[in-house]
């Protein structure tokens, strides 16, 4: 029986996931990608793999689970 850290990490380009995961859309993943890339990077959500970016599904949706696309853009500090 395999663990949650035992699983093979599966990555997927933007096409492919947002066909895996049909409630995100292409502009929706790059404006996140632009807006919060190196977020995404340091939680291990995507990487990039030349101009390619690659999205580890498990990380990416934990990343998303854990609030931390609640702001994506503009003024984060606002109340």
């Amino acid at each position: 029986m395999q663990t949650e850290t035992e699983r093979p990490t599966e990555f997927y380009s933007v096409n492919d996931y947002i066909k895996r995961r049909p409630a995100f859309t292409k502009g929706g993943l790059r404006h996140l990608f632009f807006q919060r890339g190196e977020d995404l990077e340091a939680a291990g959500a995507i990487v990039r793999f030349g101009s390619r970016i690659l999205i580890d599904d498990a990380a990416f949706i934990a990343w998303l689970k854990g609030g931390h696309g609640r702001h994506i853009g503009g003024n984060q500090g606002a109340a």
